[in-house]
């Protein structure tokens, strides 16, 4: 049986492709392995590789497009291991961002206040799990409208015991009607309306709802137009949001929310990715 060094240095030097993905090749070897951490690539590598066949056959997928996280049915999301796979959108970098970018919000307006968050859109429930892992005392909502997505969220809330309270339906809809009110809300809705954008492994692999924005600006109109009958004040929304899209964002906010204090934050790529709204009192 080979090493795992003999392996990984084979696939790095015949596939252009495997050199400009090390990192995801390592990952497949030490999931195949059992290895915990990515350090034990390094120090195990001239171990036996566990089971020759399956590497084969992950390979096989990864060098055709599918991304690893699909694969291997993990997600590494603000420290935490969530499982993924095509049913939900990859939890990215930029995500991160914007859940660090709430969490030090929600810390300087509400200090030790105990609140309700809801996360919008929820998917594999990244931002939820994030809220309660962040705040074990909130009540923490999560919503979508893909009964599929919130299989793959619960599974999530199972395996990591965060008890989040899942609520199917579009937009705000599944907490008015159950009469739900809340003081924080996060969303990282579709928001990309250029598809050119997109990889195509993305499109490929990742649901197609999830990522693009069909009319513009949809999901965030509708829960502007419908926020009050959700919300407690102080208010705070926080939602991720395209790099291109400050402009339309600057004259739609004035026509729902002419009280609200807003900012657009850039991300560490300085484009804009984070919309903040806070309203006082209305």
């Amino acid at each position: 049986m080979p090493t795992i060094g003999a392996i990984y240095e084979g696939v790095i030097r015949d596939s252009d492709f495997a050199k400009r993905n090390e990192i995801a090749i390592r990952e497949i070897l030490c999931h195949i392995q059992g290895f915990p951490e990515m350090s034990d690539f390094y120090t195990k590598n001239r171990e036996e590789i566990a089971d020759l066949q399956l590497f084969r056959a992950y390979l096989a997928r990864f060098l055709n497009g599918e991304p690893v996280q699909y694969i291997l049915n993990r997600n590494r999301f603000m420290g935490i291991d969530l499982y993924v796979d095509s049913r939900v959108l990859i939890p990215r970098m930029e995500t991160e961002e914007v859940v660090s970018y709430a969490i030090e919000k929600i810390k300087n307006i509400y200090s030790q206040k105990y609140i309700s968050v809801a996360d919008i859109g929820t998917g594999s429930g990244a931002i939820a799990i994030a809220i309660r892992k962040s705040f074990p005392s909130f009540n923490v909502y999560a919503t979508d409208i893909s009964r599929d997505a919130l299989e793959v969220a619960k599974i999530n809330d199972s395996h990591l015991k965060t008890n989040i309270k899942f609520l199917l339906g579009d937009h705000l809809e599944p907490l008015i009607l159950k009469g739900v009110k809340i003081d924080v809300l996060i969303s990282n809705p579709p928001y990309i309306t250029n598809q050119k954008e997109i990889d195509a492994s993305v499109l490929t692999y990742e649901p197609f709802n999830a990522l693009v924005d069909i009319e513009e600006m949809a999901v965030y109109k509708n829960i502007f137009r419908t926020y009050k009958a959700i919300c407690n004040y102080p208010f705070l929304m926080v939602f991720e949001i395209g790099h291109d899209m400050a402009a339309s964002l600057s004259k739609l906010i004035p026509i729902y929310m002419p009280k609200a204090e807003w900012h657009i934050i850039k991300d560490v790529n300085n484009k804009d990715r984070i919309l903040s709204i806070y309203i006082e009192k209305e």
